[in-house]
């Protein structure tokens, strides 16, 4: 609907352990695109150590609750310096003190 895309792809969770691990069953997540747009809310994610084989960005203002029932697999992790990046995005987003 409206913007939204109608297929999988890569995420990055955000949400804290202790609720990608809760009774509720969610975690919190931000849709990963290759296609580079230059919104001030997609930051850039390297390709190499995230287990991405190209360049992709995160498109904050898609945060979303997914269930952990749709994660298909697991490719790597992000550095701090990138997870610091899409949470100032997202605080900035949404109107948060960080």
């Amino acid at each position: 609907m409206g913007h939204e895309q109608g297929f999988r792809r890569p995420i990055v969770i955000v949400s804290a352990d202790n609720m990608n691990q809760g009774p509720s069953g969610r975690v919190i997540a931000v849709p990963l695109t290759r296609t580079r747009r230059r919104l001030p809310s997609h930051v850039e994610i390297e390709s190499g150590v995230s287990g991405l084989t190209e360049i992709s960005y995160a498109t904050v203002e898609d945060l979303r609750s997914i269930s952990v029932d749709r994660l298909i697999g697991y490719r790597g992790s992000l550095s701090l310096e990138a997870l610091h990046r899409i949470s100032r995005v997202a605080a900035l987003l949404l109107d948060l003190k960080y």
